[in-house]
């Protein structure tokens, strides 16, 4: 039988990956150039690890046991990793069978960012042009690169979870 604790995982990583779909759609019909902006990014790395929190906090009223580090983590986790991949395969369907085309401009338009922040910082026109050069011919929107991205935003996420579970978790009661 399944745990309190994971059904409230579950659901709430349903919920995380529902409004991560929300925030992609309203990023690509209202500005695509939201999605190159260091702000939008922090603020969903920001909303996920709240969401995260918060289903371990659900989890933990649910459970019937001592909600342990290790449970509170694994509530945070499982939340993160069905969220996540949900937009993940949402992202990659809309960018590459919905509107390819898209994906296109977005490359173009994080392709005018990274040139930008790169001369701010005073790197070498050579330096540029070869990081340029790199993110096309790097197709960011491949399976390939968006499961390397995946894999890349579980282990952050998972870093921050710590945090997350240490504050989360309950305390054994030891009695002296």
């Amino acid at each position: 039988m399944e745990s309190p604790a994971k059904k409230v995982s579950v659901a709430y990583g349903i919920y995380l990956g529902v409004a991560l779909i929300l925030i992609t759609v309203l990023a690509y019909a209202f500005d695509l150039a939201l999605f190159t902006k260091w702000w939008f990014g922090i603020l969903i790395i920001l909303f996920t690890i709240i969401m995260g929190g918060f289903a371990a906090s659900k989890a933990k009223k649910a459970s019937t046991e001592l909600f342990s580090f290790k449970k509170a983590f694994g509530s945070y986790f499982l939340t993160i990793f069905i969220g996540t991949f949900i937009g993940l395969l949402f992202s990659f369907l809309l960018f590459n069978v919905v509107d390819p085309a898209a994906s296109e401009t977005l490359t173009e338009l994080t392709m005018e960012s990274t040139r930008s922040m790169m001369e701010r910082f005073g790197a070498p026109e050579d330096q540029i042009n070869e990081a340029l050069r790199n993110m096309q011919d790097n197709n960011q929107f491949s399976l390939v690169n968006q499961l390397k991205g995946y894999a890349f935003q579980l282990v952050l996420y998972a870093l921050l979870g710590l945090i997350v579970s240490l504050i989360v978790r309950e305390k054994e009661q030891v009695n002296v």
